[in-house]
């Protein structure tokens, strides 16, 4: 990653000089240009620090409102619009055809009250602020951040308009069937909100000390002139750092790529300083737009760096999945079918023959090739008690075989019935090092070896060594703390897969009494039509997880509050 990265500096280098400035092709260094344009003098005041701080909080609060209205715009576009289709396709169009009437009508619309009527307009007599409007995202960051003409962007009501409207046009576009980008719109709104407040800053200083040698001329006084605030253009950098961090909640990375694309080591600290106070006011609120799109909206199992306090009061049978779906060392293939067709877990634990002792954990992708290669290599049995006979080598079921296995219909083709009724010896084949954890362990610890470990699933085993449950990553993502401190289970408007708490009608699972294979009536019917759908995702209303009182129930369950304790 560092000499990729190395490398394409470089390139970037080598060839922006040519392009942009007409420089010769080895020159390297200063004479280099940058994206943002290069700051040649920064000079601010140590009392304008917290005019900084200011604005990081503003546009950390614009970020956490952002997030919030994507979120809920996201969420609408999932429900009424979808993925993909007509409505995806038409939905672009129409997006796309209001943003450019409104960037072409608005700066039309403000000269027409302006008394110039409704003439044609020409963007080179337009003002620095209307030209905004019709100017590209990088092109205008670079005027904003070193337009040096007085009182250039001194259309205050069309400035801030505009800063409001690209803020709403992101949050409307981001999302969108085609890619309409965030960095740079979310720096431009930042941009111009930084060099509003330098404008204004620059018109106080300047009534000011008018009015003080006016006073002073009046009096003959001797005055002794005061340093102004910063450029306004520092000001605008100051936004464009901010507003970026209070939407994608984005630290070091984005300070550096700033300090590198305008050149401005030396003003390390105030970009460092926004951006921290952005990042903190944002997530006071609501999550970075990464965050939010990836864990919320896509449920996509990644966890936080670290796990939430009230965790330590909970144990890990509060939120394990006591009713799990597991198989015997030596299984009937027949069986393995319709346990692949019932569920779409990715980990299954291995049970010694008749207990519940753990004899490992086999993933759902070494099933399938087991049972597709299985006949040519000779390792179905016909007697389950029968030794060990013929492997499957590694090599036929390695990666990257294990992420490219045939699906379940094809299996069902490919099995004959006198297959269906042999067994198969799944302990060669399933993961014997794997960890797991005691009932009684804090929700914290489990957090944490997930966390450091990148497990995926965490068996749950008492002192005996039985198997009591198990975790996967969505049943801790799925958890969070309410106003009253409690934690409580995040509804789902649709449940992914591979979670523990999806105890779904169309789940099999083994009963806790007996070693005996349970199939729900709706299952046992789907398995009946090939082309039913097995997975079909159900709503859950948020479960309150109490303390030590066992695990939750779902609602699509019939097992009892028995079914859920963990005997120590």
């Amino acid at each position: 990653l560092f000499v990729s990265s190395s490398v394409a500096t470089l390139v970037t280098r080598l060839t922006l000089g040519p392009i942009i400035s007409n420089h010769p092709w080895t020159l390297l260094g200063t004479g280099v240009p940058v994206s943002f344009g290069r700051f040649t003098e920064v000079s601010y005041n140590i009392v304008e620090m917290f005019i900084f701080a200011l604005i990081g909080i503003l546009c950390g609060l614009l970020g956490a409102l952002f997030n919030h209205m994507n979120g809920l715009l996201s969420r609408w576009r999932k429900r009424r619009i979808g993925p993909t289709g007509c409505k995806r396709f038409l939905e672009v169009l129409c997006v796309t055809f209001i943003i450019a009437s409104l960037k072409f009508w608005v700066p039309a619309v403000f000269l027409a009250i302006k008394g110039q009527g409704w003439q044609p307009m020409i963007f080179d007599e337009l003002s620095e602020t209307q030209q905004l409007w019709l100017e590209g995202g990088q092109k205008s960051i670079r005027d904003l951040f070193h337009n040096d003409v007085d009182k250039a962007f001194d259309e205050y009501g069309l400035l801030i308009l505009f800063a409001l409207f690209n803020l709403m046009t992101t949050c409307w576009t981001f999302g969108l069937g085609v890619p309409a980008g965030l960095f740079v719109p979310s720096l431009l709104s930042g941009a111009v909100i930084g060099r509003f407040v330098g404008e204004v800053l620059h018109l106080l200083h300047s009534q000011t000390t008018t009015s003080t040698t006016t006073v002073a001329m009046a009096t003959g006084t001797a005055t002794l002139a005061v340093g102004g605030p910063a450029h306004p253009g520092i000001y605008a950098l100051v936004g464009a750092c901010a507003m970026l961090a209070g939407v994608g909640r984005i630290t070091i990375s984005l300070a550096m790529i700033l300090t590198e694309a305008t050149g401005t080591g030396i003003f390390g600290l105030p970009i460092f300083m926004v951006v921290v106070i952005a990042t903190w006011v944002g997530d006071v609120f609501t999550r970075g737009i990464y965050d939010l799109h990836i864990i919320e909206l896509k449920q996509i199992p990644l966890l936080e760096q670290s796990p939430a306090d009230v965790m330590v009061r909970y144990a890990v049978k509060d939120i394990m999945a006591s009713e799990v779906v597991c198989l015997q060392a030596v299984e009937k293939v027949q069986r393995i079918v319709d346990i692949l067709g019932s569920c779409h877990h990715n980990g299954f634990p291995v049970l010694e023959n008749g207990t519940k002792k753990m004899e490992g954990l086999i993933e759902r992708g070494f099933l399938h090739l087991l049972l597709a290669r299985g006949h040519y290599y000779g390792m179905f049995q016909d007697d389950p008690d029968a030794p060990l006979g013929s492997l499957v080598p590694f090599e036929a079921i390695a990666w990257p075989n294990i992420h490219s296995y045939p699906d379940l219909k094809t299996l069902r083709k490919k099995l004959s019935a006198p297959d269906r009724q042999k067994y198969m010896d799944l302990r060669p084949y399933a993961s014997c090092n794997g960890y797991s954890i005691l009932p009684q362990a804090s929700m914290a610890s489990a957090f944490m070896l997930f966390r450091q470990m990148g497990l995926r699933h965490l068996p749950v085993v008492d002192s005996d060594g039985d198997l009591c449950g198990i975790i996967t990553r969505k049943d801790l993502i799925l958890m969070e703390e309410d106003e009253h401190g409690e934690m409580v289970q995040r509804s789902q408007p649709k449940l992914s897969p591979d979670t523990g708490w999806s105890l779904r009608k169309s789940e099999m699972y083994y009963d806790g009494s007996a070693s005996e294979l349970v199939l729900d009536s709706a299952a046992a019917s789907a398995l009946d039509s090939e082309d039913t759908e097995l997975s079909e995702e159900l709503s859950m209303p948020a479960v309150v997880v109490e303390p030590n009182d066992g695990a939750p129930q779902s609602s699509d369950s019939d097992a009892t509050d028995k079914d859920f304790e963990v005997q120590s």
